[in-house]
């Protein structure tokens, strides 16, 4: 029978009395009445106690958890007993899941419902189990000890961060906007669908001016617009072993598909479609560009768990199976990584013929450790090593990045702490230039 803390307590003041019984030679009577009404009372306890038969369990959590991130993981337990419970609650939880909190503890009264939450933080996308939950609570008069397990098993998808989705997004349009030195979030003056009329002001092109308003209203009144929906974004990713580097404990896959995600939230935001498409050495996986709630949730469901290969990447390949399933033009993002000006020359080379139909976006993540280190001081042999390294690889990442340059293909190299918002700001950028 599992006891206490305090019945452990109690036994060990038990010495107290039978050393007071020892002054009159009766030390032997009290040790046997005293530790026979203590096991009466621990036997009493377990008996009123209620079993773990008296509690209804529950995980109560989005079905989407996101990875990277504190996501709250509810316990709520029912009391159907007619005493209050103090109880201690572990749960079974996967592989790859950062806990903050291991036990968690929470009061129920009788025939009543409380909760409590710990938090994880999962440090891959995925699809994971969380097991039994465990539960531990002292008996009615404290004294005894009592468990209980409930077979809650379910399985719960990883996504990259979508929780702020909303409103990361919205902070990426408004600081897209501030760019371009535009307040409202219409691009007014750019684009091609009309918007409004507005009286003219400096700065406003005098070609649309509109000559009919104008005379009726007696002032100068100039065409508004704004940018054209519909239009195509193709997101593609390349999952190859370049992807699988880390900074700070990420994978530079992880960093793309977080990005993917918002920009994907953005483009169906702004009124355009877009698409998917995953690859290494071959297509993995393809979804066509559409728009709507259902359709971010198509792509959704197939970036949560993809996966890093060993391989290298056919750029050539994935962009004639492009070509020939998507024959509007569209704005391809490609997230990938170079290492050499030869893959450069080789992807760009595949890039100038399919810039005749599409409008490519190189975006690569750029690691500041390196730059750190080509800027930090000399103290002894091995720093004259990592800073002459450092050094050497950033030379040869300008020489990639001159190579599509000077073949008039976008490039983007950002951080992977602003590689989420710089994208979004581009493709921003680019609509409202009209360059898609």
């Amino acid at each position: 029978m599992p006891f206490s803390k305090l019945f452990s307590l109690i036994v060990a003041i038990g010495i107290v009395p039978v050393l007071i019984g020892s002054l009159v030679g009766i030390e032997m009577y009290v040790f046997l009445l005293y530790n026979l009404i203590v096991i009466l009372l621990l036997v009493v306890d377990y008996r009123i106690t209620p079993g773990s038969k008296a509690f209804e369990v529950e995980r109560i959590c989005d079905e989407k958890l996101s990875m990277g991130t504190e996501n709250e993981i509810f316990i709520n337990i029912r009391n159907n007993s007619d005493y209050n419970v103090n109880i201690e609650a572990v749960d079974e939880v996967p592989e790859y899941m950062e806990l903050k909190k291991r036990i968690v503890k929470i009061k129920v009264s009788p025939h009543f419902e409380n909760s409590t939450s710990y938090v994880v933080v999962p440090q891959k996308r995925g699809e994971y189990t969380f097991g039994k939950i465990h539960i531990r609570y002292n008996g009615v008069l404290r004294l005894c000890s009592k468990k209980g397990v409930y077979d809650i098993t379910k399985s719960y998808k990883v996504y990259p961060n979508i929780k702020d989705l909303s409103r990361y997004g919205l902070a990426a349009i408004k600081k897209s906007q501030l760019i371009q030195g535009i307040k409202k979030f219409k691009a007014y003056g750019t684009g091609t669908e009309f918007e409004s009329l507005k009286e003219y002001a400096e700065g406003d092109d005098y070609r649309k001016i509109n000559w009919l308003a104008s005379a009726r209203s007696n002032k100068l009144i100039v065409n508004t617009y704004e940018p054209e929906k519909n239009q195509q974004v193709m997101i593609m990713l390349d999952s190859s072993r370049v992807m699988n580097s880390e900074i700070n404990y990420i994978k530079k896959l992880d960093y793309s598909i977080n990005a993917a995600f918002l920009l994907a939230d953005v483009v169906i935001k702004k009124g355009d479609n877009v698409g998917v498409m995953v690859f290494d050495s071959q297509v993995k996986r393809y979804i066509k560009p559409g728009k709507g709630l259902g359709h971010f949730q198509l792509l959704a469901e197939n970036l949560y768990n993809v996966e890093e290969n060993f391989v290298s990447a056919d750029y050539k390949g994935a962009l004639t199976y492009l070509n020939q399933n998507q024959n509007r033009r569209c704005l391809i993002c490609i997230f990938t990584e170079l290492f050499s000006v030869d893959e450069a020359l080789t992807l760009s080379s595949a890039l100038k013929n399919i810039a005749k139909y599409h409008v490519p976006l190189l975006i690569t993540i750029k690691d500041m450790r390196l730059y750190e280190m080509a800027q930090s001081g000399v103290e002894n042999t091995d720093d004259v090593y990592q800073k002459a390294a450092s050094m050497k690889l950033i030379e040869e990442r300008e020489k990639i990045q001159r190579v599509f340059i000077e073949s008039g293909i976008a490039v983007l190299d950002v951080p992977p702490d602003r590689l989420s918002v710089e994208v979004v700001n581009k493709y921003l950028t680019m609509k409202s230039m009209m360059q898609i």
